[in-house]
């Protein structure tokens, strides 16, 4: 009995932050992101499982509330107008042990986990969802419906997303762009300048060198990369030792037997 208890109040605050700041009522869900755009959860079943399924529905009072925060109306006409003009499925279903679901669009999504390259790629999401049958993921912004898909996500499957967010929290901190002297070079492409690194969570990007990692050990809070690695047309084997101190980038490198630390500045994005 306990444990069950303690598993619904976890669902009920993960659930409470699956909705927009304009409301933080528990029992509420966004269909769109635009301020208001709420459903009410009318019944939920499954939660976690792989039938996971929330019932919904858009009411009179969702409706004032679209047009009161977003429209700022306040006549019922406006009430009536969305009433007729919003057309969603009413029920939000998913298979939370393969992380699919359909929205409430009747869209089919995958969940993917953390996007542990956030920091490393440019208006790139915390998270990977992707349209069912499409490599690349959605890219975080309204209009590709992210923040709205994965609200809907954390409500059907709050303890996979749990996982996902403590996956994202614990990433590697070197995961990102750095430069040595001048953030100017932050405006080139990956690989493009001088001074300019770039670490994803399995690759090195630097002028005219690029590598896939090969093995990654951390090692106190640090961590120890070998690396296979490509530079003007010839192979070579590196190992490399990062660490992050005060948000820079230290990053040593053995030549000749000797090793070299070098301190760089991460990139603003």
């Amino acid at each position: 009995m306990y444990a069950a208890a303690t598993r619904s109040l976890a669902i009920a605050i993960l659930l409470s932050t699956a909705v927009p700041d304009a409301s933080e009522a528990a029992g509420q869900i966004p269909y769109g992101t635009r301020a208001g755009m709420l459903v009410t959860i009318k019944a939920m079943d499954g939660i976690d499982t792989e039938k996971a399924s929330i019932k919904v529905e858009h009411t009179r009072q969702n409706a004032k509330e679209f047009c009161v925060e977003y429209s700022l109306e306040q006549s019922e006409a406006c009430v009536e107008r969305t009433l007729k003009d919003v057309r969603i499925n009413d029920v939000l279903i998913g298979n939370c042990r393969t992380a699919q679901f359909t929205n409430l669009r009747g869209e089919q999504r995958i969940f993917a986990g953390a996007n542990l390259d956030h920091d490393a790629v440019q208006y790139s999401p915390e998270y990977r969802i992707f349209k069912k049958g499409e490599r690349a993921y959605l890219d975080g912004s309204s209009g590709s419906g992210y923040p709205v898909d994965l609200e809907q996500f954390k409500a059907l499957c709050p303890s996979a997303y749990a996982q996902a967010m403590t996956a994202f929290e614990t990433r590697p901190k070197f995961i990102g762009r750095w430069y040595l002297d001048d953030k100017k070079i932050c405006g080139n492409p990956d690989g493009a300048a001088e001074g300019l690194l770039t670490y994803t969570s399995r690759e090195f990007l630097a002028i005219e060198m690029a590598c896939k990692f090969t093995n990654v050990r951390a090692v106190g809070d640090r961590y120890e990369i070998s690396m296979n690695c490509a530079s003007e047309g010839q192979t070579s084997k590196e190992r490399v030792t990062l660490g992050v101190s005060k948000g820079k980038l230290v990053r040593t490198i053995t030549v000749d037997r000797k090793q070299t630390t070098f301190t760089y500045n991460r990139c603003p994005f």
